[in-house]
């Protein structure tokens, strides 16, 4: 058992005791799709974080009968083969990781990772921090929340929640997440900003720089409330020409990609020089407004964004329109500045950019794509009005897919680890899920 320290949203300090997460081989995942059910676990029941009820115990999933192997029914030198030589290897067969081509949960290990009880309020994206082996953060829509898993690549993880002192701005249902220069991340947020809901939407909202270091992110900072006159929490930039904006994806230094719900676009972030924890010029940053109107926002389903840094491509989930789209990032031209929200910022009009479909609605492949993952050459697509995850090859071929079993509205964000596992989330379950190749 291990014990950990989490910030509520009430602000109040739990000490949660945690077993060591349940991992249940071969989970059927056909029973997961509704929000609050019950969880198989092992091990005592922790505390719920936010207080907002808790999961049943179940029945840890059972590996398999032991015992040693039968006998052979008669003994004596098994008979050599007819024909000598090595027998030919058979032929693979789609990708190991979604089945092998069976499609089926069976053909695959699913390990429970977290839930409920370890603070998923609503996740919907996920990303690892590179400079910590084993480290993953999700954030989650329903409280502004992020939570962080630490160790996941030995026995003893541990997982801590946080809530910004301001997240009801700078994380305000966030959508998706992404890990930038060394230990910083930013956040995009499906918000018009309200306050949560104590103010009239402004649309004053878009993209959130952090800090990613844990002795920082989540706390206040002194002198920046002396400074400024207020307490704006931990963040260290923001930009807010991007309301509902779904999907976000790092390029370079400062710069990201983002998907803006409210104008049908995909933007590029410049946050230029962050001002520091808490404080609030976001005076210098430069925004580039591509593609307007031809990508689709879907209430509440993320449309992430994956860019390949040597091909320059920017992958799009595309979501309202059912497809996956390629933006090629190293075309487009200026066609004048554009009014802002924020005064000192700059936001241009691109135009000529190339947006070309990967994978149309019309092939029947995809719904409402969501969660996107390069790796080893194939781009991974969670579907979740499906609750399918299906691998293509980088030409819009499809090379293998796994029914999930997951309920409309489960599945959202996938994350690969470095030995090649894929982390997936399950927002209408509250899970965070471990696929393995059997």
């Amino acid at each position: 058992m291990i014990e950990i320290k989490s910030k509520t949203p009430r602000g109040r300090r739990l000490h949660l005791p945690l077993p060591l997460f349940a991992l249940l081989s071969g989970l059927s995942l056909a029973a997961c799709g509704a929000e609050g059910a019950d969880e198989a676990a092992s091990g005592p029941t922790p505390v719920d974080p936010g207080n907002e009820g808790k999961a049943d115990d179940g029945d840890e999933t059972d590996a398999g009968a032991g015992g040693a192997p039968a006998e052979p029914e008669s003994g004596g030198t098994p008979a050599e083969p007819e024909t000598g030589g090595t027998p030919a290897e058979p032929e693979p067969v789609g990708v190991a990781l979604l089945g092998a081509g069976t499609h089926s949960v069976d053909a695959v290990t699913i390990e429970l990772i977290a839930d409920q009880r370890h603070g998923l309020r609503r996740p919907r994206a996920l990303a690892f921090n590179p400079e910590h082996e084993g480290e993953l953060w999700v954030v989650n829509q329903r409280d502004d929340s992020t939570v962080t898993f630490f160790d996941l690549h030995t026995d003893q993880p541990r997982v801590a929640k946080r809530v910004d002192p301001y997240a009801l701005h700078f994380m305000d249902a966030p959508s998706s997440i992404a890990f930038g220069t060394p230990m910083t991340f930013a956040t995009c947020q499906e918000s018009r900003n309200t306050y949560n809901d104590q103010a009239p939407p402004n649309d004053f909202m878009g993209p959130t720089l952090w800090p990613a270091d844990f002795d920082v992110y989540g706390r206040s900072n002194p002198e920046a409330v002396a400074f400024v006159g207020a307490d704006l929490g931990s963040h260290i930039d923001m930009l807010h020409e991007s309301p509902l904006c779904m999907g976000i994806a790092w390029e370079k230094d400062n710069v990201y990609w983002t998907f803006d719900g409210l104008s049908g676009s995909i933007s590029r972030y410049d946050f230029m020089q962050d001002h520091g924890v808490g404080y609030d010029d976001h005076s210098d940053g430069v925004i580039w407004r591509h593609a307007v109107g031809e990508v689709g926002y879907v209430e509440n389903v993320p449309s992430h964004l994956v860019y390949a840094a040597d091909s320059g491509l920017l992958y799009i989930a595309d979501t309202g329109n059912g497809r996956i789209a390629v933006l090629n990032t190293r075309t487009g031209r200026s066609r004048g500045r554009l009014e802002t929200i924020e005064p000192g910022t700059q936001l241009w009009r691109m135009v000529d950019t190339e947006l070309s479909t990967l994978v149309d609605a019309t092939t029947g492949e995809l719904a409402q794509p969501s969660g996107l993952a390069l790796h080893d050459g194939l781009l991974y697509v969670s579907d979740n009005a499906t609750g399918r995850i299906t691998a293509f090859a980088l030409d819009g071929t499809r090379v293998d897919w796994l029914d999930t079993g997951l309920s409309a509205g489960g599945l959202m964000g996938m994350a690969f680890d470095g030995a090649g596992a894929l982390y997936v989330l399950d927002g209408g379950g509250n899970r965070l899920l471990r696929l393995r190749a059997k």
